[in-house]
């Protein structure tokens, strides 16, 4: 089986395509929106735009019989979103990273 899904123009930079990674950055923020306003239909409608922009790539291995998942993209575009808030953060309340990153570990542990 060939792989002409594996995109064709030619990765000069490691990681997926940095105008992907920002669509990706976009959409996450839409499900933050979303999720404030607690609707699952728009919830649903920007975790699928995910699947169109292939931030997140399904692909069938046909030999194993195995469905296989990329979502190196949608990582991306994470670390991007999460990069710029703590950022914000940090010159906002005259931290450094390390210090805002303590402080959201402590948050998530309760």
């Amino acid at each position: 089986m060939s792989h002409d899904h594996e995109h064709d123009h030619d990765h000069d930079h490691d990681g997926p395509d940095e105008d992907l990674v920002r669509r990706a950055g976009h959409i996450i923020l839409d499900g933050v929106t979303a999720s404030d306003v607690d609707n699952e239909d728009a919830m649903e409608l920007a975790f699928g735009k995910l699947l169109e922009i292939d931030a997140i790539e399904v692909t069938m291995d046909e030999d194993e019989g195995e469905l296989e998942l990329d979502i190196s993209p949608l990582m991306s575009g994470v670390l991007l979103v999460v990069g710029e808030l703590v950022d914000e953060v940090a010159q906002r309340d005259g931290l450094s990273r390390e210090d805002v990153l303590a402080r959201i570990r402590t948050r998530i542990d309760g």
